[in-house]
């Protein structure tokens, strides 16, 4: 038999979830929508900053060279997905993440075609440029990029 010698306190946290005052969560979401918007342009001006340091980026010559160019892309693709995912910009976040996957398996590989790269960042600046009102352009990147990736390390066995 188990005997209760001393009454449950009541923790600070249920306390204020129980108590008026707070604010709704439709309240709540409007706000954080608010505040989302006006940091938009700012999300726009660090993602076309990730794509210039990705566009100033040579294939390296040398194994020493190809490991730094490697990170400072991988860095600048994060950048691009860190900036534009709180946006809604869903392509622009999917291109990012297929060339992040694209840096991993060239990491790993002794011959890369570095072209491949090139294409991705030629799809983020499109579709960074396209508005969003050209659903089937931006549609199209995408899908065409994903084919061409697809049919480029089905060919090389990987």
């Amino acid at each position: 038999m188990t005997v209760i010698t001393h009454a449950r306190r009541k923790s600070n946290l249920s306390r204020m979830i129980d108590s008026s005052g707070g604010v709704s969560v439709g309240v709540a979401l409007t706000r954080a929508r608010e505040n989302i918007a006006a940091l938009r342009e700012t999300g726009l001006v660090e993602i076309r900053r990730y794509i210039a340091e990705l566009s100033a980026l040579q294939a390296p010559t040398d194994d020493d060279e190809k490991l730094r160019v490697l990170h400072q892309m991988y860095q600048a693709a994060t950048g691009v997905i860190d900036s534009a995912s709180p946006f809604d910009l869903g392509e622009i976040c999917d291109v990012a993440r297929s060339l992040c996957d694209v840096i991993d398996r060239a990491a790993g590989e002794t011959v890369f075609d570095w072209r491949i790269m090139a294409v991705h960042i030629q799809s983020l600046q499109l579709l960074n440029t396209l508005p969003a009102e050209a659903v089937e352009q931006r549609q199209a990147v995408t899908t065409n990029l994903a084919d061409m990736v697809a049919k480029k390390f089905r060919q090389t066995g990987a």
